[in-house]
Order: structure tokens, then C-alpha cells, then sequence
């Protein structure tokens, strides 16, 4: 098993006779179980000595549409190594958005966006959108730089190469990038766009999260073909 803690960041685990129809440990140790562990040192890894489950979200797994989005969220999670020093933070993003995605609270697209954004930002690839990364004017529309995590006002994207991609980026959509970016984990959640502004929030994250993993993800592939199937 993978497993994502708050003191030591992913570790590898193996987990004995769980497939045993007596097994104690076997929901515990269920994909996107949250569990409370007993780890024990082997030779090459951590051994499981017991198991005992916290939370399960089986409100995700009657809908493929958000189960394949949690999916994604662990395999993105997995694909950036959150360490001892950020594993605390991971852990909590992860828990709190699975628990807003099982309710409803906000739509899958939504979260999927913020978690991208937040999780890297956590990382540390936390985008700069304070100002012209040329100039520094703060009160500009700007270009958004996905491979850069920066913007450039519209005076000054002419200087910058055409081999480097940008995106527009209105307002409301970079207030929002600092929010996510910077806030509290507590309130990251606690905005509005219109639907154009969230269309743009989540088409700008997307490209962020492929700019810096420079991978290609399985279950967010499944996801996207599961468009309509979930709210």
C-alpha cells in the first residue's frame, strides 16, 4: 500500500491476510480508506501490524464521476511525494476536499481545480500573481504563464518569448489563484466565480498542474470521460 501520513509524507506499506473474510484490518486498508496505523519496520519497508478505520467516504463510491475524481486526486497526491514537512498539510487538503466532494458542497470541477492549485502550492510550486513578473504593475490585465507560475501585463507579454505559453487571465480569476495560493487551509474553499470565471479558474489550474508535473494522469483521463455523470 501507499499511505499518505501527517508525520513521515508517503511511505510504502505492506498489510498481511487482508484478504481474509476474518481480517480485522481489511477495511481499513481499502483505496481512500482513512485509517489509523500501526507500522512496524521490515527489512525493506513498513509492515502493518493493525489497522483501525476512521472514514471511508462511501458516499464517492455509488458515483464513478467523483469516485474517478477522488482517484485522481490520490494519484496526483502520489505523483508529487509530499515529504515529512508538507505530509501534515497534504494529508489535511486531501481529507477535507474527499469529505466536500462526498457531500456535494461544491462541484467537482471546482474542487478539482482548487486541489490542484492548492497541492502544488503546498509543494512548493506556488504561482507568483502578485504582478507583472516584467514590470511590476499589480492593476493590469494580465497573461498568465503556466510554466513560468507568473503573469505578465498586456504592455509588457510582447517582451516575453513566443515559445513561452499564456493564458489570459481576468481579475476575479487571479484574486482567486492568491486566495487558494496563500490562504488558510480552512477558507480555501470560501469563494465565488461567475461561470466564466470558473471556467477560466479551472482551465488556468489545469494548465499549471500539467506545466509542473509534466505528467499524464490515468484517472483524471477516466474522469474527464465521465463528464455529465457527476454535480
Amino acid at each position: 500500500m501507499t499511505l499518505l501520513t501527517s508525520e513521515m509524507g508517503l511511505l510504502e506499506a505492506y498489510a498481511k491476510n487482508t484478504r481474509r473474510k476474518k481480517s480485522q484490518a481489511a477495511s481499513a486498508v481499502e483505496v481512500l480508506s482513512y485509517s489509523e496505523f500501526c507500522l512496524f519496520q521490515g527489512k525493506t519497508r513498513y509492515i502493518v501490524d493493525s489497522a483501525d478505520l476512521i472514514a471511508n467516504f462511501s458516499g464517492l463510491r455509488g458515483d464513478l464521476g467523483k469516485l474517478s475524481l477522488a482517484a485522481y486526486f490520490a494519484e496526483l497526491t502520489r505523483y508529487v511525494l509530499p515529504s515529512e514537512d508538507n505530509g501534515g498539510e497534504c494529508l489535511r487538503l486531501l481529507l477535507n476536499t474527499l469529505h466536500l466532494l462526498e457531500k456535494g458542497k461544491r462541484s467537482c470541477d471546482f474542487l478539482k481545480a482548487v486541489y490542484e492549485l492548492r497541492l502544488l502550492s503546498l509543494c512548493g510550486f506556488a504561482p507568483d500573481v502578485g504582478g507583472c513578473c516584467a514590470c511590476g504593475e499589480t492593476e493590469a490585465d494580465f497573461f498568465f504563464l503556466p510554466g513560468e507560475g507568473q503573469v505578465c501585463c498586456k504592455s509588457c507579454i510582447g517582451g516575453i518569448s513566443a515559445d513561452i505559453y499564456r493564458m489570459q487571465m481576468p481579475v476575479g480569476v487571479r484574486m482567486a489563484f492568491a486566495h487558494v495560493a496563500q490562504s488558510p487551509e480552512r477558507s480555501i474553499y470560501s469563494f465565488k466565480l461567475s461561470p466564466e470565471g470558473e471556467k477560466a479558474f479551472r482551465a488556468l489550474s489545469e494548465a499549471f498542474m500539467i506545466f509542473h508535473t509534466g505528467a499524464q494522469f490515468k484517472s483524471l483521463e477516466f474522469y474527464k470521460s465521465m463528464e455529465g455523470l457527476s454535480s
